[in-house]
């Protein structure tokens, strides 16, 4: 892929500087004071030395060429565009440290540290089915998160899919209390930095697993131009790939069903309970179990759905599922597993869409929360893709919204992607080989 200079790097850094100034020393205060509220074993700590320190380790850890060589020429970039995020924001070592190293200091130092007091939330979920009757594969999409009004990026989008392709990921939330720490700190994202020539399932997977330290913890699905497709579970250090017989992949967040990967994770989520004083009856154990539930059965019903090539919507009766009790349902509308969770938090499925992604036929049906009906309740947004013909069969049980602006993504959570990179999948702004 195309790999930024380091003039560009700092021109990036510049602008996100800019753009993060207002509100920055707010962000950090309001930090510092959750996470103390989260982590009260941790009230001695200086947050702000610790973060200073952490982050100034990690720019000294500089990977080893041999091992990684495609990191050759990433530290100077990355130095170059810490400098122009300096200059953009106006602050100081601590507005940058957090900027690139908060979230870091989070998962790998907090969460493995320190037992936090509340249940880590999400629920979103992915599906990607090969085997299809609409004349290309299909993806399906839940954005998870309490009952809040939606943020500008999960409008609805105004354009479907324009079926130009390279590799695709997306991904879902996940963590593991008492994880463990990796031993590759240095700020590096393996994804900026893949080779050109790593373009299949095949090659990608061993270059993810050589530089499993680097990216960090949550549950995805990878799709290659060739719609070869892998769901993969990532712990801090860990990762665990799940190949399909149907060309068909799916994962929901906050749980994981790969053997290897589910024996580590439980045993340290146990660890946890005991160091908390709690066992399994708690709430944190029941909401794990739930996301269990909920994650074998979306597996079930992507295997259903492709045995035979589904439709967009089958893709839809999967990911707008309700027709079981929660936890198991795919799709959810404010249920909790537990009294103790405070019902202004508990998750809704805000968003849901079932896309087809290449062909004659690409569309999508989008579907929101509006009010307090579930997303369900309300007849979904049909969208074209490019250049599509309308069929007027597309149009029964759905919608539309002239009043739209002009065509953003069809993967709305994906607008800020703006530079060349090789993960986006049949987006309206897309990574293009000039040859």
């Amino acid at each position: 892929m195309k790999k930024i200079t380091p003039s560009e790097a700092h021109a990036r850094g510049r602008k996100n500087g800019a753009e993060a100034k207002a509100g920055l020393r707010e962000s950090i205060e309001a930090a510092f004071q959750s996470t103390r509220k989260a982590f009260p074993a941790s009230a001695h700590l200086d947050y702000a030395q610790e973060l200073l320190k952490l982050d100034q380790l990690r720019m000294e850890s500089v990977p080893s060429l041999t091992r990684f060589p495609e990191s050759k020429g990433w530290p100077d970039r990355l130095i170059a565009e810490r400098k122009g995020f300096l200059e953009g924001c106006g602050g100081g070592p601590l507005e940058l440290a957090f900027y690139y190293t908060w979230a870091y200091f989070m998962s790998c130092r907090m969460n493995t540290r320190y037992v936090g007091t509340g249940v880590p939330k999400g629920e979103c979920t992915a599906v990607f089915i090969r085997n299809s009757k609409e004349g290309g594969p299909l993806f399906g999409r839940n954005w998870d998160m309490p009952h809040h009004k939606l943020p500008e990026f999960m409008d609805v989008p105004t354009q479907g899919p324009d079926h130009i392709q390279r590799l695709f990921v997306k991904g879902v939330s996940s963590g593991t209390f008492c994880d463990e720490e990796p031993e590759e700190i240095y700020p590096l994202n393996p994804f900026k930095i893949i080779p050109d020539d790593c373009r299949l399932i095949k090659d990608v997977v061993p270059y993810l697993q050589r530089y499993a330290d680097f990216w960090a913890a949550h549950n995805g699905i990878l799709v290659d131009e060739e719609n070869s497709t892998v769901a993969y579970e990532k712990l801090n250090r860990r990762v665990g790939f799940r190949y399909s017989n149907d060309g068909s992949s799916a994962v929901t967040a906050c749980a994981v069903v790969i053997p290897e990967i589910k024996a580590f994770r439980d045993e340290r989520h146990r660890l946890s309970l005991k160091l908390r004083g709690l066992d399994e009856h708690s709430m944190d154990w029941h909401y794990w179990k739930g996301c269990e539930a909920r994650y074998n059965r979306l597996l079930k019903l992507v295997a259903d759905a492709s045995r035979n090539g589904a439709t967009i919507w089958d893709m839809v009766h999967i990911v707008t599922d309700h027709a079981v009790p929660y936890p198991d349902r795919v799709c959810i509308a404010g249920e909790t597993c537990h009294p103790g969770i405070d019902p202004k938090q508990a998750e809704w499925t805000m968003t849901s869409r079932a896309m087809v992604l290449s062909g004659p036929n690409r569309r999508v049906l989008y579907f929101r929360v509006e009010g307090d009906k579930a997303c369900y309740e309300n007849r979904p947004f049909l969208v074209l893709g490019r250049d599509v013909k309308l069929d007027p069969e597309w149009l029964k049980g759905t919608r539309s919204d002239p009043s739209l602006p002009n065509p953003v993504s069809c993967m709305p959570e994906d607008k800020e992607l703006t530079e060349d990179t090789v993960l986006r999948l049949y987006s309206d702004v897309v990574w293009r080989n000039p040859a």
